[in-house]
């Protein structure tokens, strides 16, 4: 187990899982669809036997036509520079994200956790029917990593692979293993090779089996190990020159196409929050330099292409070379069409916050290259989501993030281009924390929802609201499961545009986990206050804290509002007035208006379908007068008095 400490703030790894204990704004796309369609054969499977987890985008667990059992969590953020996009990592956390054993009190020892088991092979007859035997070869080999983003295994925490005898119906237990290290493994970020020959002849029966299993401490996400890359077959020679295949692979989820976020409202969404370019890793894990191409489409939630497609052209990459330290990966493509494709267009003005774009990113080798043996991890899907939320997180968690010291703070920079409504926060707490206390409420989980100006010098300055919210401790096994840990404000909070801060203040001086995703890094709008004043984060990642904005947005003060239905509110501003004023809607539907003066007499009317309009009132006397507003219905959505005053 390992923590990391910068200053009084720190990362920890999670009791729990929350990208399965909680419905993340990335989990709305991990259903598994190898476990609902299942339907596996009787036969053994047929060499070869190949699995890179390049499906981690879609689904957390491993593919069950390939493996009998779902102990795993397959994902693409814990493992750093993996041979290809998605990895099985090994934890003490069981299918559903819980620990396996959360009332063990130490620490120290290790104890069986996650197991991987293919299903049945045929290592008797080969596709081609040929006889399968000691002397065809056969081998398996795969990469592994220690640590990665996740927690160091320790020395006599370890990574073993085991085989099943068919005939005799029993495992041979530790045909390989790997013990953990002795330090914190910070640095060395290098997958390494294992390669089992396989020559008994008890194996080369229908019915061979493998397995990867780990021990671990069972009290949390503790001891991770990653495994990527497993590929069992026959003719596989010398162990030393059986190094490489002939594949091209996008490495990792590229970068968001928001510059500052990964979700936003789109209400909010302006043309400068694109960002200028993506930065793709793509990798050539063959042994010769191939030509390739890359692009990528855009599509919307009809599945239609929403910009014109994005062509990076063809060019030559090298090998990949990995270094022994960070930062990884320096043997990714350097072609900047590649690597760093620019973002040209930008997002359309939709009628309502909840939209989704997915993103389809494509490598593919030049003609006459040498085949690519796997194509599955040539393409990678990238959702860019617009919700009623800011979020900087990619929806995953690889550690957690704490303050320490009693009335520690959190805050994260948020920028609106237009009046909104603040409504709740939504916090990823690790939910399993301390479980040997489950009695109930406790002041030490207490913490408020606080928002902050934006200071003279940049980061939180006088503070705006602060907002108790009494909160009952995590008990991760009887409540909550699945549910958005949203906590609302007493009262919804109308902010002005401007940049705000907006987070919590606990009342623990050990702090309060949050969820800390490792992988988008927007450690500049993170901040913290121990005690001794706020500080800039220094640890590269995302919080995950959502701060939930927009609908029931309330009038400015001096304005009172009538007849307004509680789904469909509506901002009239400035009031008072001078050559113009704006009617704001959260939905473009067809609405008419009329204006009266203090006589009744019509001064002005139009019909508009959008959700801001803009009356001219230069031509208008000073005064008072009634604005009414209208739906296609004809009916009264809104009253109120307006004053203009030039």
């Amino acid at each position: 187990m390992s923590n990391t400490y910068h200053s009084q703030e720190n990362l920890k790894p999670l009791s729990s899982n929350i990208n399965y204990f909680y419905e993340t704004h990335r989990s709305l796309d991990n259903v598994n669809p190898f476990i609902s369609n299942l339907k596996p054969s009787a036969a053994g499977l047929l060499l070869p036997f190949s699995e890179d987890f390049y499906y981690s985008s879609t689904s957390n667990y491993p593919d069950q036509n390939k493996w009998s059992d779902s102990l795993v969590y397959v994902n693409s953020g814990f493992a750093i520079a993996p041979p290809s996009i998605g990895v099985a990592t090994f934890d003490g956390l069981n299918k559903n994200g819980f620990p396996y054993n959360p009332e063990l009190t130490t620490l120290t020892q290790s104890f069986p956790a996650d197991t991987l088991t293919s299903r049945p092979i045929n290592l008797y007859t080969s596709a081609t029917s040929q006889t399968l035997d000691p002397l065809s070869d056969v081998a398996l080999s795969f990469y592994y990593q220690a640590r990665g983003n996740g927690d160091s295994p320790e020395v006599n925490d370890s990574l073993i692979v085991d085989f099943y005898k068919p005939n005799q119906k029993t495992w041979q237990s530790r045909v390989w293993f790997s013990r953990g290290n002795s330090n914190s493994n910070i640095n060395d970020t290098v997958f390494k090779r294992a390669f089992i020959r396989i020559k008994d002849t008890a194996y080369f029966f229908d019915g061979f089996r493998f397995r990867f299993r780990n021990r671990a401490s069972t009290t949390g996400n503790f001891d991770n190990w990653h495994v990527d890359y497993i590929f069992l077959n026959q003719n596989r020679g010398d162990s030393l020159t059986d190094t490489v295949q002939n594949d091209i692979t996008i490495a990792e989820i590229p970068t968001p196409f928001l510059k500052e976020y990964s979700t936003m409202p789109f209400q909010q969404f302006v043309g400068d929050e694109m960002a200028s370019h993506l930065s793709v890793r793509i990798r050539n894990n063959g042994a010769n330099q191939v030509n390739m191409g890359y692009k990528y489409r855009i599509f919307n939630s009809s599945n239609a292409l929403v910009f014109p497609e994005y062509t990076g052209g063809y060019d030559n990459l090298n090998p990949y070379k990995p270094n022994n330290f960070s930062p990884p990966g320096l043997g990714y493509s350097k072609v900047s069409a590649h690597a760093f494709p620019s973002v040209k267009d930008t997002f359309a003005l939709m009628p309502n916050d909840s939209t989704d774009y997915y993103i389809k990113h494509f490598i593919f080798l030049n003609t006459g290259a040498s085949a690519d043996i796997n194509l599955n991890n040539d393409t990678v899907v990238q959702y860019q989501r617009f919700r009623n939320y800011y979020a900087f997180d990619d929806g995953s968690a690889e550690a957690g993030y704490f303050v320490n010291g009693v009335g520690g703070k959190v805050a994260l920079k948020i920028t609106l281009h237009k009046a909104d409504t603040l409504r709740s926060l939504r916090v990823y707490f690790d939910p399993a924390g301390n479980v040997t206390n489950i009695s109930g409420p406790t002041s030490n989980y207490f913490f408020s929802l606080n928002v902050w100006k934006n200071s003279s010098t940049g980061g939180p300055g006088n503070l705006i609201v602060k907002d108790s919210v009494p909160t009952k401790k995590p008990i991760y096994y009887k409540t909550g499961f699945k549910e958005i840990p949203e906590y609302k404000f007493s009262k919804p909070l109308a902010l002005d545009a401007g940049t705000y801060y907006i987070g919590i203040q606990q009342k623990v001086a050990s702090g309060i986990s949050v969820g800390f995703d490792m992988n988008y890094d927007h450690r500049t709008s993170l901040y913290f206050d121990d005690g001794s004043g706020w500080e800039q984060s220094t640890f590269k990642g995302s919080l995950m804290i959502h701060a939930v904005f927009g609908k029931e947005i309330p009038p400015p003060v001096g304005i009172s509002e009538t007849a307004i239905p509680s789904a469909k509110l509506y901002l009239v501003f400035p009031n008072p007035a001078k050559n113009e004023f704006t009617i704001r809607s959260f939905e473009a539907e067809s609405n008419s208006f009329q204006l009266l003066n203090a006589m009744g007499q019509l001064v002005k009317q139009g019909d508009y379908e959008a959700t801001e309009y803009k009356v001219n009132t230069e031509d208008l006397n000073s005064g008072l007068y009634f604005l009414i507003l209208q739906n296609s219905k004809k009916q009264i959505v809104l009253q109120q008095k307006l004053i203009i005053q030039h």
